[in-house]
């Protein structure tokens, strides 16, 4: 129980890799506030916590509108009595060539893996400042690292992840606020392998070293090591999580 009592909020909790960050934390004692774009997922998730004898509550954010983030915050405190914890999971892609790509896709992927991220952590920042601890890990992505044809907004997005969280962290330091993140690679969460047929699937996890894809249990595994007192004297750092994928 590393995070007894220790309040997390996990964006896009509500499925996939956000789901299985949630249970991973749940396990260790966190008390967690589980915020998704879908009510309904967000609350399903809580469930299996409250199932499992740990304590969770189910809000509905929207993470690019600074609103939302605001009320998120508040209601995590009312209800947690503290955030120790951030992981920014919420994020998502399209395919679309850059030759085809309106401005509006571009600020949609953009908005919802970068600005997001920027707008959940600055908001938690004064209450981790104030205790003078806590722990922030976002997503980003092998592509930020290679780029990806037809994602580059995605692409973009989580590149610009790596360096937003390098820069936090140091900005942070001084207030024994960590932040790192994780990139992982091809991840077989229910939306992801959904868009495959198992002989397309089977193409792209060939290259892949490990001759396999992740699973979201081996991500949560990653960022619950990023998030626990395992990490003290870590910060500013992306964990790489791919089966050997990216590997310089």
């Amino acid at each position: 129980m590393e995070l007894k009592d220790q309040g997390a909020i996990v964006t896009g909790g509500g499925g996939g890799i956000g789901r299985a960050t949630v249970l991973r934390l749940a396990r260790e004692g966190a008390v967690i506030a589980i915020a998704d774009l879908s009510a309904e997922n967000a609350r399903t998730v809580a469930e299996e916590v409250r199932a499992g004898g740990g304590k969770a509550i189910a809000l509905p954010v929207d993470v690019t509108r600074s609103s939302d983030v605001a009320r998120m915050v508040e209601e995590t405190t009312k209800s947690l009595g503290r955030i120790d914890i951030l992981v920014n999971v919420a994020g998502g892609s399209l395919q679309k060539a850059v030759a085809e790509m309106s401005e509006e896709e571009w600020d949609f992927i953009v908005d919802v893996n970068l600005k997001g991220t920027f707008l959940c952590s600055k908001a938690v920042l004064p209450t981790m400042m104030g205790r003078r601890s806590g722990a922030i890990v976002n997503i980003s992505s092998i592509y930020g690292f290679t780029g990806n044809a037809t994602r580059a907004h995605y692409s973009a997005a989580k590149a610009g992840v790596v360096g937003f969280t390098k820069a936090l962290a140091q900005e942070m330091a001084p207030y024994h606020v960590r932040v790192n993140a994780v990139a992982p690679g091809r991840i077989a969460t229910p939306r992801v392998r959904g868009l495959y047929t198992d002989e397309e699937w089977k193409k792209r996890i060939d290259p892949i070293p490990m001759k396999r894809a992740g699973e979201p249990d081996e991500i949560a595994e990653a960022v619950f090591f990023l998030a626990s007192p395992a990490s003290i004297y870590i910060t500013g750092q992306t964990l790489h999580v791919n089966g050997g994928s990216l590997l310089y």
